[in-house]
């Protein structure tokens, strides 16, 4: 049986429901359909509302009204007509439908998801509604409950660059999640250690990925795969030999019995999204950790689908994030304008293009695009921020503080802008000025250099005891900064 849309199933309700009325009723509801038909949405409400009038009971003609509200862009009226339907007719699947969607276009779509969900249980091969459902999902923070929809919605459209970016995007953010809730719970668990090498290893920091893999080892010494990827680290780095005893002593620890279907024999078995399914039923480190794994296997395996895909906008985007993440940043800022070449004039992708202009530390580059995109868009703080940036990395101060302070005044509490403040009025020789932002911004101080800052600040203001003790983080901070030894030690040490 074919499916039935809305305007089917709201003709079928008007048409079992206005039979025995007057002629002149009938005609008008015609009319309406008509302007419906014919796209005219707002004089076919005027047409419905009088309708409506004459019949307040009949749930057909009030479906009627509310799409036609819906249609011409009066969500708020369309609302509690539709509400009202649902009362009378619980199970009506447009009124369902289009609820969920008149409360998305009013930026209210945790009240959307209770309709959508009922709606898709209802038709669930409806791929927009179930598109409206993943999108509400993401848009309230539940990338988890979104993801079984996204890979419906890929399956479906395997040919569909949009569905499969999606779904990698959703699953890394769910991977992301689960490291991070992870890290609270077990930070010394062998479960953390494990994917903080994980983490390493994609970054090419094999030295510091395979003493975490070690340190997993020794306090699980069967974690599954931790031997395997040591010996991945030994063979990209020219030891075959020690490669070789990893991968046999990843062979002792063999294959999960799998009595019973747990996330880490689905994981081993390749049914990632089984065991994705079965990790998020618990929270205990170690489901944590095959939550994790399974949702970037899923990350992993969509963004190769869409690899395989014609070229998008999609394609280049996973393209020029993974560039950028491992700090390949002209071959990133290529994949950026390529996308740009296909969804031309795209703000979004103009700003993603201009981070990792930015981030390649071409600052007068990065200067010219902020400055057309702050032309486009003077609300967007990180904007201000990156010209601010590339103006004081130029030399030029007193240019730099005015977007600096106007990202400040847009983003309240944006530490990164107040650094780089302090910073400028530190070159221009205010350091009673530069002390308050400075100390403001000190939680972003990773390197040590903000608290060299502030020490030449103190200094400045007559407070030498404090300039001392400044220092002395710096120092600290700075050998925590020091970039590690790539020293590749063998098996067993």
């Amino acid at each position: 049986m074919p499916r039935l849309t809305f305007a089917m199933l709201a003709g079928m309700m008007i048409a079992g429901t206005l039979c025995a009325q007057p002629e002149s009723l009938a005609l008008e509801s015609r009319r309406g359909k008509e302007l419906m038909a014919a796209g005219r949405f707002a004089d076919a409400v005027r047409v419905y509302e009088g309708l409506v009038a004459a019949m307040p009971a009949n749930p057909g003609l009030r479906l009627n009204l509310a799409m036609a509200l819906h249609m011409s862009g009066q969500d708020l009226k369309a609302i509690p007509q539709f509400e009202a339907v649902l009362k009378q007719q619980p199970n009506a699947l447009p009124a369902l439908m289009l609820l969920g969607a008149s409360h998305m276009r009013t930026g209210n779509p945790a009240k959307a998801i209770p309709m959508l969900e009922k709606a898709i249980g209802l038709a669930p091969e409806d791929l927009q509604g179930r598109a409206m459902l993943a999108d509400a999902l993401l848009m309230t923070d539940r990338a988890e409950r979104a993801v079984p929809h996204l890979r419906k919605l890929a399956a479906a459209q395997p040919g569909n660059p949009r569905a499969w970016y999606a779904l990698g995007k959703a699953c890394e953010t769910v991977a992301q999640r689960a490291f991070e809730l992870l890290q609270k719970q077990g930070p010394d668990s062998p479960w953390w250690l494990s994917l903080a090498a994980d983490a390493r290893l994609s970054e090419g920091r094999n030295s510091a990925a395979l003493a975490l893999y070690r340190a997993a080892l020794a306090k699980q010494p069967a974690l599954r795969g931790a031997h395997a990827r040591l010996a991945e680290i030994y063979r990209k780095t020219g030891h075959p030999d020690w490669a070789a005893q990893e991968e046999a002593a990843e062979r002792k620890i063999g294959q999960p019995a799998c009595a019973t279907p747990t996330s880490e024999c689905q994981f081993v078995k390749g049914r990632n999204e089984l065991a994705l399914s079965s990790a998020l039923a618990r929270s205990t480190p170690e489901s944590l950790y095959w939550r994790s794994r399974a949702a970037n296997e899923m990350a992993r395996e969509a963004f190769v689908r869409l690899a395989k895909l014609p070229p998008s906008v999609e394609s280049h985007e996973v393209m020029a994030e993974l560039h950028r993440n491992q700090g390949r940043h002209a071959e990133s800022i290529a994949e950026w304008k390529a996308a740009l070449e296909l969804a031309p004039g795209d703000q979004r992708l103009e700003q993603e293009l201009l981070m990792s202009v930015y981030m390649s530390r071409d600052y007068a580059a990065s200067e010219k695009l902020a400055r057309a995109l702050v032309a486009k868009d003077a609300s967007v703080a990180e904007l201000h921020f990156i010209l601010g940036d590339s103006l004081m990395n130029q030399q030029q101060p007193e240019a730099a503080m005015k977007e600096l302070r106007e990202a400040i005044r847009l983003k309240g509490g944006y530490l990164d802008a107040r650094a780089v403040l302090g910073r400028a009025l530190m070159q221009i020789g205010q350091p009673e000025q530069a002390l308050p932002h400075l100390k403001a911004a000190l939680p972003v101080d990773t390197d040590g250099s903000l608290h060299f800052q502030l020490s030449r600040a103190y200094l400045g203001t007559g407070r030498p005891d404090l300039a001392a003790e400044a220092l002395k983080t710096y120092q600290k901070l700075r050998q925590v900064a020091a970039p590690e030894p790539s020293v590749i030690e063998p098996p067993g040490r």
